[in-house]
């Protein structure tokens, strides 16, 4: 859809030929090969030729045959969600990075517990099946007693191995198998969409001289998230599941 530039008194330089910018080409490129003002590129774009630039935004993959998976399991969750009263306990992991080393974290929502792993530390699923078993389950029982939880996780490997799934069949007093969280939705995992995004960017604000003080960072961040925030992010899972729902298992951002 982008037009070719032609050299007038706007635009000033010797370009001799047209110049077919592409949909691609930010405004600064379009400013440095024209030799101009990024302003006066700006002014050209909106106001001689009508035309609005958008920031590029990274979508994660989804092929057709992901997003009628992705609609059929939204389809499972809201009916789930409708007839169950049982707290959601989400998961999610990230890796903040410190001069190219990085610690990834494991969250889980309210008072944390988390896990830290070392730098390029590989979850297989016996990692993962410790990490069920002497972390998520006793702090599980500790804050529900009653048993009022759904435990989810999402589809890579290390959860959905046999180990795992089987463990938390018998183990969690509710749980979400394989077949039920959506794949491909990081739309869908508040941890993902809002929570995550928030951490990083209040623990990136100062600079951290070694990875335990950027541990330490984290853990604090994460204790001083807002409680509002956060109950705003957990209403949102179910209002982005009836988007999935609405846009047929497609991108809703």
């Amino acid at each position: 859809w982008w037009p070719q530039f032609k050299e007038d008194s706007r635009v000033p330089g010797e370009t001799g030929e047209e110049d077919q910018g592409g949909p691609t080409k930010s405004m600064n490129c379009l400013s440095n090969d024209f030799y101009v003002d990024p302003m006066t590129i700006n002014r050209v774009v909106r106001e001689d030729l009508g035309l609005t630039s958008y920031t590029r935004t990274m979508r994660h993959l989804l092929t057709e045959d992901m997003k009628r998976k992705r609609l059929t399991r939204c389809k499972k969750v809201l009916t789930w969600l409708k007839g169950n009263d049982s707290i959601v306990i989400v998961s999610d992991k990230k890796i903040f990075t410190k001069r190219y080393r990085g610690c990834t974290v494991q969250n889980i929502r309210q008072e944390y517990a988390s896990l830290l792993f070392k730098a390029g530390e590989k979850i297989h699923k016996e990692t993962y099946y410790k990490v069920l078993r002497y972390t998520v389950l006793p702090w599980l029982k500790a804050k529900y007693p009653e048993g009022n939880y759904v435990w989810t996780q999402d589809g890579v490997p290390s959860h959905t191995s046999d180990l795992c799934q089987k463990f938390c069949t018998v183990n969690m007093a509710h749980f979400w198998p394989k077949d039920m969280w959506p794949s491909s939705s990081p739309d869908l995992n508040l941890l993902d969409f809002a929570v995550r995004g928030e951490l990083e960017r209040k623990a990136n604000r100062i600079p951290h001289p070694n990875v335990d003080a950027l541990k330490a960072t984290i853990r604090t961040k994460w204790d001083k998230l807002l409680e509002e925030f956060l109950i705003n992010s957990c209403k949102a899972f179910r209002v982005h599941v009836e988007a999935v729902i609405e846009a047929e298992g497609g991108h809703i951002e």
